[in-house]
């Protein structure tokens, strides 16, 4: 079982890979969302657009409001902007940006040139919904559209074109837009879904190129080589933010959406927006990237208090190195100089390399904002904010990465993937399962003392609910996993999963929080 625990951080560990080791990113604004429930955004830093404007240039069905129904923020640290359709079928959604020309109102004038600018979302799907964060140039009163330019960072196009694993990042200036803009589009690893979890969508942007990135992999990049002949850069003006989420009309490329089926509110959930600056480091400086504080299992989703985390990064340690526990049995809170510490407690560390460590979120830690900062030999990285959201962020550790399939284990098959069959038992290797009938020391393996009843969620296991190809499978152990510092389910593989695919989505749901992942199918007539 080591040998899986070890395999699995080692697979990911040149992830990110090397980076300029001269420049990082200095946060200079954000929104975190972290308002009450029910209140709306930050009035110092957003502004709204409001009605119709003609379908807004692209035909669109949606009234924009500023209304409480349509906008708030949910006292989880999410900025919802929500699409909702009325008994007359009309629809109402909301639309902000951080200022600019022609804002219905003016409570603020925020605009950047050049930077990093990010943020983290998890989006609704569905045909016709259209999700966007977007900028365009402050200029747009003056110059008009296109020639004021527009960057869209994320655009979903819903069941059109089937994007429910698309991302599109587009450029558009006058004589490259609309139809005509420079895009790519992105689609995402593992088998995952845009309205499955959240995920970071950014660009990189100087004075002569303009780079798309998703969770950190760049697909696109523009540059003045990059227009038609004869066209015009127009990146170098300070520009603006909007979030939006629109419907499509009648005339748009998306279509409607079905008058006849039910429209449920469609969420759009904004965990944070973040404007960098590129900084001047130096070597012996450690330096996060952006967004890249991931689960340590799947490198997808949300950390929890007890998991274990990987932050990416450069310069963030001299040594290459796989560490162990002490004398104390504890894995150490620093090594080589190197230390991790979320909100000025030091984590556990597993792992550390110049561009990646491994560590273990505190279990004290509470659900969120927190800061996570690296030191090495006395110098501190720019913080990097977080949001742990809940108290549990079930993942799994996977032996493929293409696809994102967990690793199935169980008797004959201990350290290698299980080829499986229907009503035998086997293990699923697992992070953030969350806290245990006993309290769990920071940084120390679990330990089996006769009983696994202190080790096992609480309430488990009723309260682990884990599904494969929608059929609901027996779980008979879902806790701590003996002797390592990862957590462990025990289940019997479920009757009725297709074998049509070689691997079958799953689902573990614990206290309310859902992660997803693949498994084995069984072999055609396996039983």
């Amino acid at each position: 079982m080591r040998i899986i625990y070890i395999g699995a951080f080692l697979l990911l560990s040149s992830m990110v890979g090397s980076a300029q080791t001269t420049t990082g990113w200095k946060l200079i604004w954000s929104d975190e969302f972290n308002g009450a429930a029910g209140s709306p955004p930050d009035s110092a830093k957003w502004n709204y657009d409001l009605g119709n404007n003609n379908g807004w240039g692209n035909g669109e069905a949606e009234v924009y409001t500023n209304s409480p129904n349509n906008v708030f923020q949910d006292g989880k640290g999410n900025l919802i902007i929500r699409a909702i359709r009325d008994a007359s079928g009309n629809y109402t959604s909301a639309r902000l940006q951080t200022g600019g020309p022609g804002a219905s109102t003016h409570t603020a004038d925020l605009s950047w040139q050049y930077g990093r600018i990010e943020a983290r979302i998890k989006l609704p799907f569905g045909k016709a919904i259209w999700p966007a964060f977007w900028m365009l140039g402050e200029n747009i009163a003056s110059a008009g559209w296109p020639t004021c330019g527009e960057l869209d960072i994320m655009e979903n196009f819903g069941t059109f074109h089937n994007n429910s694993s698309i991302n599109n990042g587009t450029a558009h200036g006058p004589g490259y837009s609309g139809g005509n803009g420079i895009g790519k589009s992105y689609t995402l690893p593992l088998g995952e879904k845009v309205a499955d979890d959240y995920h970071v969508y950014a660009i990189e942007w100087s004075q002569d190129s303009v780079e798309w990135f998703v969770d950190g992999a760049s697909y696109h990049k523009v540059t003045p080589a990059s227009l038609p002949t004869g066209t015009k850069w127009v990146f170098n003006n300070p520009f603006f933010i909007l979030l939006n989420l629109a419907i499509g009309g009648k005339t748009t490329f998306l279509g409607t959406p079905d008058a006849n089926a039910p429209f449920p509110p469609q969420d759009m959930l904004v965990d944070y927006v973040r404007v960098y600056r590129a900084t001047a480091i130096t070597p012996l400086t450690p330096a996060i990237a952006p967004g890249r504080v991931l689960n340590g299992a799947s490198y997808l989703g949300t950390i929890a208090p007890g998991s274990l985390a990987a932050v990416y990064g450069i310069n963030l340690a001299g040594d290459t190195l796989l560490l162990s526990p002490g004398a104390d049995m504890k894995f150490p809170s620093s090594a080589s100089g190197v230390a991790v510490t979320v909100d000025n407690v030091n984590a556990a560390l597993i792992y550390i390399s110049p561009t990646q460590i491994n560590f273990q979120v505190p279990w004290e830690t509470a659900p969120g904002p927190v800061n996570i900062t690296v030191t090495r030999n006395g110098i501190d990285s720019e913080p990097e904010p977080v949001t742990i959201g809940a108290a549990t962020s079930p993942s799994m550790f996977l032996s493929e990465f293409t696809n994102g399939i967990a690793w199935v284990t169980g008797a004959g098959c201990e350290t290698t993937e299980c080829s499986v069959t229907p009503g035998m038992a086997y293990q699923l290797w697992g992070n953030g399962f969350g806290p245990k009938n006993s309290m769990q020391a920071d940084g120390a393996p679990a330990v089996y003392a006769g009983s696994l009843t202190p080790l096992e969620v609480p309430g488990s296991p009723a309260s682990c609910q884990l599904t494969i190809d929608g059929q609901a499978a027996t779980v008979v152990y879902c806790g701590a996993a003996p002797g390592l510092i990862i957590d462990q389910l025990n289940f019997v593989y479920p009757d009725g999963v297709s074998t049509k695919a070689l691997y079958a989505d799953a689902t573990l749901t614990i206290a309310g929080v859902t992660g997803r992942f693949r498994v084995p199918t069984p072999a055609p007539n396996s039983r």
